[in-house]
């Protein structure tokens, strides 16, 4: 078919700006994982309980053994495992903040055994030769999209998925409050989960290919900063935030349950939406104390590049006066 010239135009958009050119474009990051899986001979892959569980039923779809590990509370292996030939461990670079760990403890250790999931860490780069996954869609306004860099060359791009009726959500949050569109939004979530195994869509290629990356990188380091600078009195969480290249979020833990929970519902009073990672691991009851206890207690701040210095000023003045009432 020859390419159309002429007639109505489309949204007007920049192109040249994809990360990571020679990636293989999924639908979703869990897409990109249970394809890499069954391109390679993997009988068993190591996941942490600390981790979202679309992963796990990835894998074991992909007729894949999951077994979990723990972490200490710097988000790390209480133990290296020992791997066969046929294994792979699955390590998630935790809000963009593991990745001095990644590089300089795990690549050396596990290498030619190593899956980083990458969808807390868009600005992090690939290690040479290691399957990296990643989910822009948690850090800039698209309906779905996954990319895996350094896959096995046996892997084929897969045919383009659906776009039509996956921007309700986005559309009108652009011009509407969040609240009367997060239905759109759950059911395009619903409908990722339902398509399986998919190409990225071509709507959501061209907007990733319209992005200043540079820019979302640059505004959501300043927004951690100036939080940091605000919170880190009152920050349990530990591991060194020197290192954090447009993180996902600006993690805090509080000093306990009851806290993080007044202050998460006062957030919400006051229209600030704070995620929880990861409902389901409270579900499970072979989750270890410390996962358990981080997810009760630990709040994922927005930083992203909709935000500005006002906006994390105000966002650490509710945390404050939360807890000098609670």
């Amino acid at each position: 078919m020859h390419e159309a010239m002429g007639g109505y135009f489309e949204m007007e958009l920049r192109r040249g700006h994809q990360p990571f050119p020679d990636a293989l474009a999924f639908n979703s990051a869990r897409s990109g994982f249970q394809a890499l899986l069954r391109s390679r001979d993997i009988h068993r892959v190591f996941m942490p309980h600390f981790l979202c569980s679309v992963m796990p039923q990835a894998a074991r779809s992909a007729g894949v053994e999951v077994v979990e590990y723990g972490l200490n509370d710097q988000l790390e292996l209480v133990i290296l495992p020992q791997l066969g030939e046929n294994d792979a461990l699955l390590y998630v670079d935790y809000f963009g903040l593991k990745t001095h760990y990644l590089r300089n403890v795990l690549a050396e250790h596990f290498y030619a055994h190593l899956i980083v999931d990458n969808s807390q860490a868009l600005f992090a780069a690939p290690l040479d030769g290691v399957p990296t996954l990643y989910s822009p869609r948690k850090f800039v306004g698209v309906p779905d999209g996954g990319w895996l860099v350094n896959g096995p060359a046996g892997i084929e791009q897969p045919e383009p998925g659906a776009f039509v009726g996956r921007f309700d959500a986005l559309l009108g949050r652009l011009g509407d409050a969040p609240e009367a569109h997060y239905a759109d939004f759950q059911k395009t979530e619903q409908a990722l989960g339902l398509e399986g195994i998919s190409g990225m869509s071509r709507v959501t290629a061209r907007l990733l290919d319209s992005i200043d990356y540079d820019s979302v990188k640059t505004r959501r380091q300043s927004n951690f900063n100036r939080l940091h600078d605000a919170l880190s009195s009152i920050n349990r969480f530990t591991p060194a935030f020197g290192e954090h290249a447009g993180a996902l979020c600006y993690p805090v833990l509080l000093e306990n349950a009851a806290g993080a929970s007044a202050v998460r519902e006062a957030l919400l009073k006051q229209r600030v939406f704070v995620p929880c990672y990861w409902r389901e691991v409270l579900e499970n009851p072979e989750t270890p104390p410390l996962e358990r206890d981080m997810t009760e207690r630990l709040l994922a701040l927005p930083i992203d590049q909709r935000c500005g210095p006002l906006q994390m000023d105000r966002l650490a003045s509710i945390i404050h006066q939360t807890l000098r009432t609670a």
